[in-house]
């Protein structure tokens, strides 16, 4: 029988993007994931990774190596929100290959490090109306994995 038993993922990939990377994406909801390939520079102080509406950022990743902690947040109206820290273990390293992937959950993204849970953030905007996923700062993308279900 044609058609049964059959699950639909649609996905792209993107190898060796120059930074910034603007990726374009339709919604973030759940079952979405981004998985993303980096170094941080041999120097590296910050970078980061945003899931944009057309008019905001709906999350804001952002691992500090100067700060030795991992920012989250997002803005509304283009003003920066409540920020959370996560400093109680700080895993990336300078020169140091990683692998990050934000899964979209019913209310919440959860962030994995390296396969296991690093972070959640709860959702505090509509993930559809998410459109770019950017990636800047002191890093070197080797691929980004955009997928859907």
């Amino acid at each position: 029988m044609i058609g049964t038993g059959c699950a639909v993922n649609f996905a792209t990939e993107h190898f060796h993007p120059a930074t910034p990377v603007n990726i374009p994406i339709n919604g973030f909801g759940p079952g979405h994931r981004i998985r993303i390939v980096g170094v941080p520079a041999p120097n590296a102080r910050r970078f980061w990774v945003n899931l944009n509406t057309p008019t905001d950022t709906a999350f804001h990743f952002n691992p500090r190596f100067d700060e030795r902690c991992v920012v989250r947040n997002n803005t509304r109206h283009t003003h920066w929100q409540h920020e959370e820290r996560f400093a109680d273990h700080f895993p990336f390293n300078h020169g140091h290959i990683f692998t990050i992937e934000f899964i979209a959950v019913g209310g919440h993204i959860e962030v994995f490090y390296n396969g296991r849970l690093f972070t959640r953030f709860a959702e505090r905007d509509d993930p559809h109306h998410i459109r770019t996923v950017q990636v800047d700062g002191d890093v070197h993308v080797h691929s980004i994995h955009v997928s859907s279900n």
